[in-house]
């Protein structure tokens, strides 16, 4: 099995790779889910929820729940792959772009299913936390962190997704100029199958552990009153992992944990299979040797973006791990939590869902639009929470709830806005859209001019060679 590599290509290691084929989306049977879902359906929910008749909005927003919730039971769905004594989940056995640049360069028409490779890649910081991280930052904590240092991860794509950007080239840096020389304004387009993900994990070291068992893992409380940075190095609550399965916790937080575990309680204290969740090989923890990994550790998802092309925007979800998954705190919602069908089971039902497939509502037009809308705002706490003005630079004021709203922090995000924004600059236009807080941007948007969009996809230009 291939090591994960932190900053390298695990191509270049001589290890054996294992054949891990990638498993299509599967239908998890829950009545009322379809994938995909047709364009007009899910632009009629959309409508519909932000209807004056509270029967029609309820009713539309619960339709909107389910799918992604439906999305979510067909993801972490248990395969019949095994990878260091575990099964593989759907989503472990997709592909991520290095799994494509790297089949890419064997063969002009590689077969994705002969392809060898890693189910579990190299673990890695995002794009995202680098975007604007030029120089020094002034929103750094005294220690130089910002909570985002061991949050780490890939990206992967559905088999349609990853056959797309093979057969149109979308990772080579020559075909994207092509096109934008050529006169194209955008890449083509992906199919509706057409799944984008961002997993996002958190290595407990045996070194971290108190006893040799409790590792403490901070918890969202919430957004804050007043819009600010709120990444995890700030959220005072935790609770605490159990590695070797104890714990009766069921929504209790240790509220003031001490270093040394002597304010840990049964009830604050988790067992590490409430969490999706990996052990680390010898192989994987020898790459992650600076990170003082040992064999045995754990990777535990924490989180996870999902992007569906079922619409020209694309449908955003977003879900993290919470001790509160029948009540859980804002971007998510106890009604959302109600809609979560009993098809999820085990680990997966200990996650919180935050949604969006519009920027406002009432939701504005595909193109000529307004920002004049009620802000949705849909995030990760683990990604987006921490994001500060100097990190969301084409932001924009605009209205939560009646009121004005600077909409520049990551608590004010939008997933659709952000991505809506995604484009290949190779001649760093100044112009060029960027990484907003929630707003509308209209696809036909005049600073796209001179770049080529990319379909919704920061990660084409971000991993194009």
């Amino acid at each position: 099995m291939p090591a994960l590599i932190a900053g390298g290509l695990w191509s270049t290691l001589s290890v054996a790779s294992a054949d891990f084929v990638p498993v299509p989306l599967p239908d998890p049977q829950i009545p009322g889910y379809k994938f995909p879902e047709s364009e007009s359906t899910i632009l009629k929910w959309v409508s519909d929820s932000s209807s004056t008749d509270s029967t029609v909005s309820t009713a539309a927003n619960n339709k909107i729940y389910l799918h992604g919730w439906g999305l979510w039971a067909a993801l972490t769905a248990e395969t019949d792959q095994m990878d260091n004594g575990q099964k593989l989940r759907v989503f472990e056995t997709w592909l991520t772009p290095q799994d494509i640049t790297a089949a890419s360069a064997k063969a002009a028409t590689p077969n994705l299913l002969q392809l060898k490779r890693p189910a579990r890649p190299q673990l890695q910081e995002f794009n995202q936390f680098k975007h604007h991280r030029k120089g020094k930052d002034p929103h750094l904590k005294a220690n130089g962190t910002r909570g985002t240092e061991t949050v780490l991860g890939f990206v992967k794509y559905d088999p349609t997704a990853a056959d797309h950007i093979m057969k149109q080239g979308l990772l080579q840096k020559s075909v994207l100029d092509q096109l934008l020389s050529s006169g194209a304004d955008q890449i083509p387009v992906f199919p509706v199958t057409g799944l984008s993900l961002k997993p996002v994990f958190q290595v407990i070291k045996q070194s971290d552990l108190i006893d040799g068992r409790y590792y403490p893992l901070p918890v969202w409380p919430g957004p804050p009153s007043t819009p600010q940075q709120w990444g995890s190095e700030k959220w005072p609550s935790s609770v605490w992992i159990d590695v070797q399965g104890g714990g009766a916790g069921k929504g209790k937080l240790d509220t003031k944990p001490a270093k040394d575990g002597s304010t840990r309680t049964d009830e604050t204290t988790y067992p590490v299979s409430s969490l999706i969740n990996f052990r680390l090989n010898a192989d994987q923890a020898t790459a992650l040797k600076a990170q003082k990994a040992t064999e045995g550790d754990y990777a535990i998802l924490v989180a996870m973006h999902v992007a569906g092309r079922e619409i020209t925007r694309w449908t955003w979800q977003t879900f993290w791990w919470t001790p509160t998954p029948e009540n859980p705190l804002e971007p998510s919602s106890v009604e959302i939590a109600k809609a979560r069908p009993t098809q999820i089971q085990g680990a997966p039902a200990n996650y919180a869902l935050s949604i969006a497939y519009t920027t406002e509502l009432p939701s504005p037009p595909y193109v000529g639009g307004s920002n004049s809308g009620n802000s949705i705002y849909a995030y990760n706490p683990w990604l987006e929470a921490g994001f500060g003005p100097s990190d969301l630079p084409d932001s924009i004021p605009g209205t939560y709830n009646g009121q004005p709203a600077s909409n520049n922090y990551g608590v004010q995000t939008n997933c659709m806005s952000c991505h809506g924004a995604a484009n290949y600059n190779p001649k760093s236009l100044s112009t060029a859209p960027d990484y907003s807080g929630d707003r509308y941007i209209s696809l036909t948007d005049p600073r796209f001019e001179g770049t080529l969009k990319v379909d919704f996809l920061w990660s084409i230009p971000g991993n194009a060679k």
